[in-house]
């Protein structure tokens, strides 16, 4: 499992995902304040390698505002020129009345780059907000970055509202409104670590994150990419998480809490790409489920060639009456991975041994 990274102040996560994790289950939960999703015009109008327009480089999807620069070599600094736009309306649907002449709120760009524990934002307008389009230029500079870059914009308030009971939002920094993410890939990950590199939040400063009793949140909102999170607001836990010890307590502890993290994100990881997975041609639909098969379709389906058994996922995820055997199929292969038995004596004998 990889370090975990601290938080860039103001890019916080997303607090419009209307999705929740209870005890490892993703459940519909409803924001309590006005949020337009998708509303913001995230247009990219052009790429420039070094200088150069794109041109044939580069494989490039405008339709699910999607690049790799995976194959090409030899650059320096990709350059994004583009606009966001935001409608009146949606000012008007996420603001109040007597907010709408002179807006608290400003528009940003926020890039996050998890392998190069990198996220930074580039604030596009500002308080009083105008409506309309407004231009950016984004510099990417290839020896920064690593992996896979998101980059999204968002709307979010600059003032305290001082409306009471309004369906309104009312705390600085609060998302608003958002638009669809552009994916930028720049390499293949070589590092060896786990699909995921986790992010700090304090899970009590935002609505969408589990409450703060939680430790971990994988977030699959953006199902290209998903996230992992960590609970900023247990200290304690995030100190042994860090400890990169190879021998003694606070090691043995670390590997028994990763057991722990990394069992329930393996789990959720694989009934996302069971139910991404085509029952027809076994094809799943993003290149990191290639992975997540790799490592577990042998334990899954033992009596089955790679091809049939990723179409007999696809399928058992679909049927009502296969859905309990899968997911005891999911928890046999995710505990092959682990021994957390192991991991939990040797962590007990440590701590006998401490009290000797």
């Amino acid at each position: 499992m990889a370090t975990v990274n601290e938080g860039v102040e103001g890019t916080e996560p997303d607090e419009e995902e209307e999705e929740d994790v209870q005890t490892g289950s993703l459940v519909s939960q409803s924001l309590p304040h006005e949020y337009k999703k998708e509303a913001l015009d995230f247009d990219v109008g052009s790429f420039r390698l070094d200088g150069a327009s794109l041109g044939e480089r580069g494989e490039l999807n405008e339709d699910d505002q999607y690049l790799s620069l995976v194959d090409e070599g030899n650059w320096e600094t990709l350059e994004l020129e583009g606009t966001v736009t935001i409608d009146q309306d949606t000012v008007e649907k996420v603001f109040p009345f007597d907010e709408w002449e002179e807006t608290p709120g400003r528009l940003a760009l926020v890039k996050e780059n998890p392998l190069a524990m990198s996220r930074d934002r580039q604030i596009l307008a500002d308080s009083p907000l105008d409506g309309g389009t407004h231009e950016f230029t984004l510099c990417i500079k290839r020896d920064d970055h690593r992996g896979r870059m998101k980059i999204k914009p968002f709307l979010t308030r600059t003032e305290r509202s001082g409306s009471s009971g309004s369906k309104h939002a009312s705390k600085v920094g609060a998302r608003v409104a958002d638009g669809i993410s552009w994916i930028i890939r720049l390499d293949e990950r070589d590092d060896g670590g786990s699909l995921l590199m986790p992010i700090i939040e304090d899970f009590s400063d935002y609505d969408r994150f589990p409450d703060e009793n939680h430790i971990h949140y994988l977030s699959l909102e953006a199902p290209r990419n998903p996230q992992l999170y960590l609970n900023k607001g247990h200290p304690q836990v995030i100190n042994v998480l860090n400890n990169t010890g190879p021998t003694g307590g606070p090691p043995r502890l670390r590997d028994v809490l990763y057991d722990y993290v990394e069992h329930s994100v393996w789990t959720q990881l694989l009934m996302q790409t069971a139910r991404d997975t085509s029952p027809d041609t076994g094809e799943p639909e993003y290149s990191w489920q290639e992975d997540v098969l790799d490592i577990f379709l042998d334990d899954l389906y033992p009596g089955l060639d790679d091809d049939e058994a990723k179409i007999q996922l696809a399928e058992d995820v679909r049927s009502h009456v296969d859905i309990p055997d899968l997911v005891q199929r999911i928890e046999r292969a995710v505990h092959q991975q682990y021994d957390i038995p192991s991991d939990t004596t040797n962590l007990i004998e440590e701590a006998i041994q401490s009290d000797d």
